[in-house]
Order: structure tokens, then C-alpha cells, then sequence
């Protein structure tokens, strides 16, 4: 089934705080801020906050954009650094200092349209041996690559919506011997929209090999993320499907790469890249590890309830474990033009048409990284079901970012 893209009406990035009356703008201290003797041609030399003046052909500010301080009554700061009358600002986003009285100063609201992310979503699948048992009519490799690549399959209904990526890994070796050339054996398709072709060009032509690296693979595919030039702004997800406890690279037998792999999932995390796990076949993987990795995937910590995770029985199964994560993150992040600052986000409050949504809880919303937020639970399902929503985002100022 094809969606068609909708627009949120509006998204009110507003915020507050709680300083003192106005002592100067970022270049009027002694010693002033060391951008302001940044030598500058065009104000794009210059960082946010921040505009090139001709007159010192240095960048400069004349007011501190996040506070308004050193501008004067009636003022308000340019996201650029200048003191502007808030009578003629018209369109201009100001941030308008307290008077006299050292009463708080609030931050200009600033209406902000958005629209629903292009998720990033790679698709990492278990190369090993084992993938041959039997399963649902099939083999679990085969199964696994036609609800992918099927005419009717995951990829298909919507590369137009996602950036999909491919992502096989394995290794080779002997039982209880080092492995046997390169490990992690990983072979990649980037994501990007429309790329049914490029994934099956490479996957329709692979077939199972030997062992399951896990850790060692995400490790791979992390490092070509994070030194990548051009990482692209937009979430990217993980989905680990696997059919087996997980080895390392260092001894492939006995499967003892179970921390090894939990971790790689936590560093992916840290780096904004949730991770899901299905399990191809019933019992093929340990529940408690499953459970780990989910948990590691989203980022849930002890005490907190946990994450879900899949274990496809058959055919049907699997592809509704795929649709249900990949429609989840095509369906509810949502980006915020504008930063924040995520471990301080449950600070600010999200309403959905007029409502407010808990922060950090299964069916409202959750800071994802600086500039994404993403409804979960019901609060998804209002969104995903309505023809138009306005959502409203507010944040103190000390969390947000400029």
C-alpha cells in the first residue's frame, strides 16, 4: 500500500528563561567572545549568532541571540546577533530581553512548518549458515529475501518513502579455529529512495555462508557511518535480522559474542541509530538476548519497561514485523527546524491538536537526537490517522540550541 506524504500545519518552537536585565551582547565583555576577532567577507563566515561587520571585517554581534541581552528596551536579537525594533521586526525571529525589574524575559515565538522524516533504514541480515534450515515452506534465507524483494514485498511498496540500505554479514572459519580471511565479511548497499534495483542486484545473488559475527558487523557499518563526509540529517534505524547467537571475530565457536554485540548496539545508539531485532525462526536466539539488544537498541535502561522485539514464526509473521518498524519510523518522527538539547527535552512540553503528550512514555513522544522528536503508542496513531495535525513544541530556552 502506498502512503502519501502529509504536512503538519504548524510547529511552534517557543521558549523561555530566566535571566537577568540586559549586560551586553557576546563581543562587549573584556575579554570579548574569541569569535568576535574571526576574520569574515560574508556573514556565512561567521557561526549562528553571529553576522559579518564591514566596518571591523570580523564577525561581531551586537546582542547575544539566545538571550536578547545588549540590546535596549523595545529591542529584540536577531538569530544573527542584531538589535532590531520589535515594532518593524515584522517576519524577523527576535529574542526580546526583560526591562527594568529583573523580571523574566521571554523568548519570540517562532512558527516553524515541518514535515514528516525520509528515515534512513538498513536492513541488516544475518549471512550464516543456519539461514538454510527450514522455514515456513522455505529456508529462512530465502523467506527473508522475498518478503523483501517480492513484488509485493517491504522495499518495493516503499522505496518511494524510505531510504533503504542493505547490509549482509558473515564470516568463514572452522569450529574453534580463528576465522578463515576477512571478519566481519560485510557487503553493503547505501540507503537511498528508489533503490530496489541496487539491493537487489546484490542481494538476489548471495546465498548463506558460515558464521555470525554480529558485533563485529555493526561495528563496520557504524564506522562507515560515523566517517562518512555527507552522514545524512534524517534518523537512521537498524534492522538486525538473525537466526542465531551471535560470534566474534577474535574465535568464531563457541557463540560467546553476545556483550560484544549488545555493545556495538549501544554505540549505535549513542550516535542516534535505533536498532530492531528479529529473530528468523522461533527459539533460534535466546529471548534474554534478544531482549538486550532491544532494549540497547531504543536505549532502555534498567527499571525502565522493556523493549519490543520480534520472533517471526513464519512467512506472514515476518513480513508484519518488518512493515510494523519500518512504519513506525516513516510514520511518527518528526523534525524540528530548530536544536535541543535531547537529555533535557522532557523539560519542554508537545501538544497534538491542543493536547499535551508525556514525555518518554510508550504512547507520547521522545527526543530522538537535537533536531527529531518522534510520537510513539497512541499519540502515533493520531497522527498517522489524521488527514492534518497541528503540533506545538515548546522548550525552556536553556535547552535549546541556536
Amino acid at each position: 500500500m502506498r502512503r502519501t506524504p502529509w504536512w503538519l500545519s504548524a510547529m511552534l518552537l517557543s521558549a523561555c528563561s530566566c535571566g537577568d536585565s540586559p549586560s551586553g551582547g557576546p563581543c562587549a565583555p573584556n575579554p570579548p567572545d574569541l569569535v568576535c576577532s574571526r576574520e569574515c567577507v560574508n556573514t556565512s563566515n561567521c557561526p549562528p549568532g553571529f553576522y559579518c561587520s564591514p566596518g571591523r571585517g570580523t564577525c561581531y554581534a551586537d546582542c547575544d541571540a539566545r538571550t536578547g541581552d545588549g540590546c535596549r528596551m523595545g529591542q529584540g536579537c536577531t538569530a544573527e546577533g542584531r538589535c532590531i525594533d520589535v515594532e518593524t521586526a515584522g517576519d524577523a525571529r527576535v529574542v526580546v530581553p526583560s526591562g527594568d525589574g529583573g523580571n523574566p524575559f521571554v523568548c519570540a515565538e517562532v512558527e516553524l512548518d515541518t514535515e514528516r522524516t525520509t528515515p534512513n533504514v538498513v536492513l541488516v541480515i544475518d549471512q550464516s549458515g543456519s539461514m538454510t534450515e527450514s522455514f515456513s515452506g522455505g529456508n529462512r534465507w530465502n523467506v527473508l529475501r522475498d518478503s523483501l524483494l517480492d513484488d509485493d514485498g517491504l522495499i518495493q511498496d516503499l522505496q518511494d518513502q524510505v531510504r533503504f540500505g542493505l547490509a549482509l554479514y558473515s564470516a568463514r572459519g572452522d569450529e574453534g579455529s580463528p576465522p578463515i580471511g576477512m571478519c566481519p565479511m560485510v557487503q553493503t548497499v547505501a540507503p537511498a529512495l528508489n533503490n530496489y534495483d541496487a539491493i537487489e542486484a546484490v542481494y538476489s545473488e548471495e546465498e548463506p555462508l558460515d558464521d555470525t559475527p554480529t558485533g563485529d558487523s555493526l561495528d563496520f557499518l557504524l564506522d562507515q557511518i560515523e566517517f562518512a563526509p555527507d552522514r545524512s540529517d534524517d534518523p537512521t534505524i537498524f534492522i538486525l535480522a538473525t537466526d542465531g547467537e551471535p560470534d566474534r571475530c577474535e574465535q568464531l565457536d563457541p557463540q560467546d559474542g553476545h556483550e560484544e554485540s549488545v555493545a556495538a548496539v549501544q554505540r549505535g545508539y549513542r550516535m542516534g541509530i535505533r536498532t530492531f531485532v528479529i529473530s528468523v525462526g522461533r527459539g533460534t536466539v535466546s529471548e534474554e538476548h534478544l531482549q538486550d539488544v532491544a532494549n540497547a537498541g531504543v536505549g532502555r535502561r534498567d527499571g525502565e519497561p522493556n523493549a519490543p522485539f520480534w520472533e517471526a514464526g513464519d512467512d506472514t509473521g515476518l513480513r508484519s514485523a518488518l512493515r510494523e518498524i519500518v512504519g513506525g519510523a516513516l510514520s511518527c518522527v518528526i523534525e524540528l527546524r530548530g536544536s535541543i538539547e535531547p537529555g533535557m527535552a522532557c523539560s519542554g512540553r508537545v501538544e497534538l491538536n491542543g493536547v499535551a503528550l508525556p514525555c518518554d512514555d510508550p504512547n507520547g513522544w521522545e527526543a530522538i537526537d537535537e533536531s527529531h522528536i518522534e510520537l510513539r503508542g497512541e499519540a502515533c496513531e493520531r497522527l498517522q490517522n489524521g488527514m492534518a495535525a497541528e503540533l506545538k513544541a515548546t522548550f525552556p530556552c536553556d535547552i535549546v540550541l541556536i
